[in-house]
């Protein structure tokens, strides 16, 4: 009965977190100015306590009454002086002795009632999303408006107290502890589950948007992926046509020289051919040469005899 996990320490924890809760809310609510802050903060821990996440409520209510405070002292001080407008002209019709038109006191009453409706939203959203004052105004109202009954409900909460008090007064002092964090703890359940149904369709649409980011990069990446193909098979088209040219080239200088070597071949050939030739004919003319002068000598040798042998026979006759 009395373990940690069980349901009636489960619902006592819960109980002593409101206590806590509704101390410092009204210590944050004393300088007046801090309302907006307060209320900002509050629904910031009621979230997480509707959650089962939130431990530490007072550290966790102050960094939240921090965070918040400048916008959500802003929005106080607009909603201050709108609701002390309305007030201050319900006042003038209730005691300024001048006959209103019937029209005029409804509008009044349809005006304020919207004012307060539109407004109910407003502290939730600034204590659960990261927006700018005007938006964060606007979607109040819209939220409002989109989610009437739930508007009137978180309104009409706080008449459960003052009933309570009027029905059962010898119960103020449990009043007094837990009203106004009990009140917070069930606005932040109300508020939360109308948040999980934006949130939901957020991370839809997110998830769609992913999905669609998704499908763009793919696509991006096989469209790259082509043109990188293509780029590369352009390329070895190129590479294939400069080495094909090469090796024309390559080859066409090879017969080119193949071609002058034979060429610087036959000539040489021929200049030692006709050098051969003319060292032949250099050979033959010297050897005809001789001959002839051999040829001569003999005859002159033979010429000679024959004049000595004559000679001779003149001398012997």
């Amino acid at each position: 009965m009395f373990k940690l996990d069980s349901p009636l320490m489960t619902i006592l924890n819960k109980v002593a977190d409101i206590l806590i809760l509704n101390i410092i809310f009204i210590i944050a609510c004393v300088p007046i100015v801090t309302i907006g802050a307060a209320f900002s903060a509050a629904y910031y821990i009621g979230f997480k306590m509707v959650k089962d996440e939130e431990s530490y409520i007072v550290r966790g209510f102050f960094k939240a009454f921090k965070d918040n405070f400048k916008q959500a002292t802003i929005i106080w001080l607009i909603l201050m002086v709108v609701l002390g407008v309305l007030f201050a002209d319900f006042r003038i019709m209730a005691y300024s002795g001048i006959e209103f038109a019937a029209w005029m006191k409804v509008a009044m009453g349809a005006v304020t009632l919207f004012v307060v409706i539109g407004i109910s939203f407003v502290f939730g959203l600034q204590a659960r999303y990261t927006n700018t004052i005007k938006n964060t105004l606007r979607n109040s109202f819209l939220m409002a408006l989109s989610h009437l009954p739930t508007a009137v409900l978180l309104i009409g909460v706080y008449a459960v107290p003052v009933l309570l008090a009027y029905f059962l007064p010898r119960l103020m002092p449990i009043y007094a502890l837990l009203a106004v964090g009990g009140i917070l703890y069930f606005q932040s359940f109300l508020l939360l589950r109308v948040f999980h149904k934006y949130e939901a369709s957020l991370k839809k649409i997110e998830e769609e948007q992913k999905e669609e980011e998704q499908m763009e990069e793919e696509k991006i990446e096989e469209e790259q992926k082509e043109e990188e193909q293509m780029e590369e098979e352009k390329i070895e088209e190129e590479q294939k046509e400069e080495e094909q040219m090469e090796e024309e080239k390559i080859e066409e200088e090879q017969k080119e020289e193949e071609q002058m070597e034979e060429e610087k071949i036959e000539e040489e050939q021929m200049e030692e051919e006709k050098i051969e030739g003319e060292k032949i004919e250099e050979e033959q003319m010297e050897e005809e040469q001789m001959e002839e002068e051999k040829i001569e000598e003999e005859q002159k040798e033979e010429e000679q005899e024959e004049n000595n042998s004559s000679d001779q026979a003149e001398v012997l006759k």
